[in-house]
């Protein structure tokens, strides 16, 4: 008997545990969905992401909800409690621009504490979301996170830069690459460009950021 793949047997099985057609693709309820697979109550709670001042350090940035409402809930459950099902919800909603020059994707590291403990990288699933929809190449081996910081939770703006200051170091491959960071929030963009900084040492042209999430300050916590 030929044996399915590895990602065959998960897709079988995250579809028997929520079927696409009777479970919302967000919150995993049973119930009427729309065409957009989704239910009532997680439609209305969705909010696109405004556009993003892209800040000094980055050659662009977009997002694609902002982190409220089922958007946050589903973050936070990709995020801490194993929902990977969530990563395709989140990437299909990530558009890129068209004049964005992407060599390849990173995904922004854990560090392997912080990974071993958890299991897995929620970014990671993401950015392999977006790469299979674009077509575009995932390279993990470039950047690394180096040291193990504090949650960015409850950091204001300079305390989130502070903590992760020269916590990534990217490898002489990144050297004349466009790269496309991805991560699942960002807030005041300081992980970003802590990674897009350690690239840029190692000698990558462009780097850019896609997220799942933008949270707002004035009202978004993350």
């Amino acid at each position: 008997m030929t044996s399915l793949p590895h990602d065959s047997l998960w897709n079988k099985l995250l579809d028997a545990l929520y079927p696409p057609d009777v479970a919302c693709a967000l919150c995993g309820r049973e119930t009427l969905l729309g065409e957009d697979r989704l239910c009532s109550d997680c439609r209305v709670s969705l909010s696109p992401s405004p556009v993003l001042s892209c800040p000094h350090g980055l050659d662009g940035i977009t997002a694609a909800y902002r982190y409220s409402g089922g958007a946050r809930n589903g973050v936070r459950a990709l995020k801490y409690q194993n929902q990977v099902r969530l990563a395709p919800f989140f990437a299909d909603a990530i558009t890129l621009p068209a004049d964005w020059q992407i060599d390849c994707v990173v995904p922004v590291p854990l560090h392997p504490l912080k990974q071993w403990l958890r299991s897995y990288n929620q970014s990671d699933y993401i950015a392999r979301e977006l790469c299979k929809r674009y077509g575009m190449r995932q390279q993990n081996n470039l950047l690394r996170r180096t040291r193990f910081t504090r949650s960015q939770t409850t950091l204001n703006g300079f305390e989130r830069a502070k903590n992760v200051s020269h916590a990534f170091l990217a490898s002489p491959d990144a050297r004349g690459q466009n790269i496309l960071l991805v991560d699942d929030v960002t807030t005041t963009h300081s992980t970003l460009l802590a990674c897009a900084m350690a690239l840029r040492r190692a000698g990558a042209v462009r780097v850019y950021a896609a997220c799942a999430t933008a949270a707002m300050h004035d009202a978004d916590k993350e």
